[in-house]
């Protein structure tokens, strides 16, 4: 075990801590020496046969440089500590014609100038939405394009593996995905409409004012589909082939729409529309189409309920009366967010997940993070996971190299084994209107599940981790064994051992396997744990 010596009661500071300890998963004790001999220090001093150094600092309302290592330049809203050339030098920071160490190794230690308790505290509480109108275009999506939050706590976990691996012994932690998958990708469908309405008159206009020919024609095409009773919109048996053969399942986000339209403003017209209803049959015969193959049904927010909290609540009961079952999940339509106010409407419907948070007009990550988070505004984080939107069809539009944007942020959520959340509305499946959507999806989340990602629906990702965040673990090691005692043995769990370079691990009690080796990760899965929880790996 680590441990974590504090006196902070700074709040960002303290949600910092805990988003830190819950998202690694691994044993610490606060205040404490551990048996391992390795300490974490955070703005106090501490002792420790390997001791990691944090300092405290001041979060400015503005970028105030970068922090750069060999493969990465990622912007900080501090002025890190000056931590010396030492040994080793991790990362330095950089603003303009200023550069210096910010992360340091000696031979029993590391410090850590920047405060990446403070600073992602700060970022999961929505301070980058507040820097990003003072950029210009050219920045907005620079600092979109990188999860600064994953960064700043991967140096940090880089930095406790560095210390397990100078005292030889193995660094223990649950699991971050089951199965020994390496990320996850949430598969995400808004269902504003089943029918192409106002859209016969906006979209051809568009084209024709845009002089795209093609594109005219697709909408001609379309036409066509529509004389032969053949709705252009209604894609889902297609959607639910691609998935299958994925082997996946996905979340489908029912909207009843509540505002009115106004002729005379075409702002307004697409309110009219998008579905009325939720008791219209062909609505209902989708839903259960839906529930039949194995999705997920949830409700997507009307465009005025995220300021309202008598509509979330009324079109979430009404929903369920159709689904005959608990919905625990929600976007709201338009990605219309007012934080923290929509957060708790959306709470006191009884909703426990929320995916609304992401870009209407870029892809990437605008908190900084592509992990699901509790949103902190208050003395403890609200009961409601946020699952980060990262890629929304639209927001590919005016891309010339849209696979490779997707292929470039999956591989950044890769890296520090997030969530791919991905947004594709059921029409842009329709290829005669948009040419490639539908060939991207597949492509991407191919590309997705040959490096070995979870692909699944949003309920899931929200089931596995609150389950993992009620799971604790208690670990020690002796001589060549590492006995790990899960608290609950009710439920299969599963584990990630970072072997000390060149081990092996093994099984030695039989209440569990090792389902994968990854150079010197070793992933392991419980079972038959009611007679024996001690989990006894060999380490040679």
């Amino acid at each position: 075990m680590i441990s974590l010596y504090y006196r902070t009661d700074n709040p960002y500071s303290l949600y910092g801590i805990n988003h830190f300890t819950e998202k690694f998963g691994i044993p610490i004790m606060l205040n404490s020496p551990s048996e391992s001999g390795i300490g974490l220090a955070y703005g106090v001093e501490a002792k420790g046969d390997f001791l990691i150094k944090m300092n405290e600092n001041e979060i400015h309302k503005g970028l105030c440089g970068k922090c750069c290592t060999p493969s990465e330049k990622i912007p900080l809203c501090e002025n890190p500590l000056d931590t010396g050339t030492a040994d080793t030098v991790i990362a330095y920071f950089e603003n303009g014609t200023t550069r210096y160490p910010c992360v340091s190794q000696t031979k029993h230690g590391i410090t850590i100038g920047i405060d990446i308790f403070k600073e992602t505290g700060y970022l999961l509480s929505g301070h980058l939405d507040n820097i990003r109108p003072s950029l210009d275009v050219i920045s907005r999506r620079e600092l979109a394009s990188k999860p600064t939050v994953d960064f700043l706590e991967n140096i940090l976990f880089e930095a406790i593996l560095a210390a397990c691996y100078d005292r030889h012994i193995p660094l223990v932690q649950k699991s971050i995905w089951p199965e020994g998958k390496s990320f996850a990708v949430c598969l995400t469908h808004d269902v504003d409409e089943i029918k192409k309405t106002y859209q016969w008159i906006s979209r051809p206009l568009r084209y024709l004012m845009k002089r795209d020919i093609r594109g005219f024609k697709g909408q001609v095409s379309s036409m066509i589909q529509k004389i032969r009773r053949i709705e252009p919109y209604d894609t889902y048996d297609d959607i639910i082939g691609i998935e299958k053969s994925l082997g996946a399942k996905s979340t489908y986000y029912i909207l009843k729409e509540t505002g009115t339209f106004v002729l005379s403003s075409k702002k307004t017209w697409y309110l009219y529309g998008r579905n009325r209803s939720l008791q219209n049959p062909e609505i209902r015969a989708l839903i259960q189409k839906l529930q039949t193959n194995g999705d997920e049904v949830a409700i997507h927010g009307s465009y005025f309920s995220y300021l309202h909290p008598e509509l979330i609540e009324e079109q979430t009961r009404e929903l369920e009366g159709i689904i005959h079952e608990k919905i625990v999940g929600t976007r709201q339509h338009n990605l219309n967010l007012e934080v923290p106010a929509t957060w708790h409407h959306q709470l006191r419907a009884g909703l426990r997940y929320d995916t609304t948070l992401g870009f209407k007009d870029t892809i990437g990550f605008r908190w900084g993070t592509s992990f699901p988070f509790f949103p902190n505004f208050g003395k403890e984080p609200l009961p409601l996971l946020e699952i980060p939107l990262i890629i929304m069809d639209i927001c590919l539009e005016s891309s010339n190299t849209k696979i490779e944007d997707c292929h470039r942020i999956a591989n950044e959520v890769e890296r520090y084994q997030g969530v791919l959340t991905l947004l594709w509305h059921p029409p842009v499946f329709n290829t005669l209107e948009f040419l490639d959507a539908r060939d991207i999806y597949i492509n991407i989340n191919q590309y997705c599940q040959d490096k070995g990602a979870w692909i699944t629906r949003a309920k899931d990702i929200y089931e596995w981790i609150s389950l993992r965040n009620r799971q604790t673990f208690s670990c020690f090691n002796h001589d060549s064994t590492c006995t790990i005692i899960p608290s609950d043995n009710d439920y299969e769990q599963f584990f990630t051992l970072y072997l000390p370079p060149g081990s092996e691990g093994t099984i030695h009690s039989g209440n569990a396997d090792v389902i994968k080796r990854e150079g010197d990760c070793v992933y392991i899965k419980t079972h038959n744990q009611q007679k024996n929880n001690e989990i006894i790996v060999g380490i040679a």
